[in-house]
This record gives structure tokens, sequence and C-alpha cells, in this order.
């Protein structure tokens, strides 16, 4: 996790950076809306996240969002100010929540949690697999994935799987299991659900660039695998390693 902290309080930088290190995330700390455009720019796709103060010296956190939403890549933007006036203006330029100061630690973790979702994307190559996550791609899109967080479910993208790229709405920690499948217990084929309310689907995928097949499921059928997966998936929460060869 990277974290862009724009904060001109010395006070507050300083308890930013005690928060950070505790939960062991990495940051910078610019303290006006004009450094904070500056290491914008110049990390560009690399933030989770920017904590944007609004009252600041040299350029404001409003005029400083209004900059990145315009020229850099899509990255939640969460304002914290102790005027509650700013709220709707944040809001209305692109900033994805506003949190009044002062604002208890145990908030602030989970509102970072809550913004800084991720799509899976699930590569296969020359029989191997890699699994990483991606930013949103605009704010419509991480509102998306932050409601299918709530369900505990999440998109995610399969490349160079037959001749086309598929998307699938699935149970967050399908992408361990299919790490442990396929890298774990070396297996050449996964099974999982498609949980996508217009189609669910039961979804074979193969370790080699095969075609995925898709098992379209009545509401009946589904709604039993469902329960099984869930209960399946219950302690998968491990991306494993590759063995080491004897």
């Amino acid at each position: 996790m990277k974290i862009l902290i724009a904060e001109d309080n010395q006070l507050l930088q300083n308890l930013n950076r005690e928060l950070m290190n505790l939960w062991g995330y990495d940051f910078d700390l610019a303290s006006n809306g004009l450094e904070a455009v500056e290491h914008a720019q110049k990390n560009e796709g690399k933030y989770d996240l920017c904590l944007m103060d609004i009252d600041m010296p040299v350029m404001n956190g409003l005029k400083a969002t209004k900059i990145i939403r315009r020229k850099i890549k899509y990255f939640p933007i969460m304002a914290l100010s102790g005027s509650t006036e700013y709220r709707e203006k944040c809001l209305i330029i692109g900033m994805d929540e506003f949190v009044e100061k002062p604002c208890f630690p145990d908030m602030l973790y989970d509102k970072i949690n809550e913004l800084t979702v991720k799509t899976f994307k699930l590569e296969s190559k020359d029989d191997d697999i890699f699994l990483t996550k991606e930013t949103p791609m605009d704010q419509q899109h991480a509102k998306e994935l932050r409601e299918l967080a709530k369900e505990g479910l999440i998109k995610m993208n399969i490349r160079g799987i037959g001749s086309h790229d598929m998307e699938v709405v699935t149970h967050k920690n399908v992408p361990y299991k299919i790490s442990q499948d396929f890298i774990g217990n070396d297996d050449e084929i996964t099974i999982f659900l498609d949980r996508s309310k217009d189609k669910p689907a039961e979804c074979h995928l193969y370790k080699s660039s095969s075609p995925m097949p898709n098992i379209y499921l009545e509401e009946e059928v589904y709604e039993e695998k469902r329960s099984k997966e869930d209960e399946t998936l219950k302690n998968c929460t491990e991306i494993a390693k590759k063995k080491k060869e004897a």
C-alpha cells in the first residue's frame, strides 16, 4: 500500500507518519496542494490513495484535486477537513470520500481499506499463472468494486485463456484458491463460481491456455453450490508459493 498524504499541520504530519509506519504502509508527505500534485505526477500509477487536507498554503486541496483529476490516472482521494461545509464541494470535484477532522485512527484505517479496492488480474503465459491487483479505471469503476466488496465479492480479469479475455465476479478468496490449486497443488484445472447476478455460472479454468468453459446454473443449483463454495473458501486467504524443486 502506498499513500500520498497532503497535510500542512506539523503535528498531524507526525501523527500520520506514526500511523502509516504502524500499519506498514509506504507513504509520501506533501505540505501543500502544489507538492501533492507534483508527487502525483512524478509517481503516477503508484499511489493507492491520497489523504487530502483542504486548507493548505500555496495551493489548497480543492484546486490540487481538480488538477490531479484532470491530468493524472485515477486513484482514490479522501478529503480530511474540520470544516464540513467543504463536503459537497469535495465530492463534486471528484473526491471519493469526505471525513471530518479529528478522525480517530480506527476510523481512518477502516476508510483507507474501504477506498483502496482493486480488481484481480489473472494472466496465463507459457503454462505459468500470474496474479496481480490493479487500481480501478475510474471513479465509477471504484464505486462498483466497493459495492461488491460489501458482499465479500471481487471482480477478476482473466487474460490469456483461449482467444478472449474474460471478466467474472467471484468470492473474494477465489484468487487464493486458484493459486493454491495451480501453484500449491500443481493441478491442471480449478473450479469456481462466477457470481454475476445476471448469469451465475460454474467456471472450469485450465492451467493451459485452453478456453474456460462456463456452465450456467439454475437458481436452486447455484445457491447450493454457492453455499458449499463459501464453506470451502473460508480458510483460503493466502497466495500459494511455488514449491521448490528437490
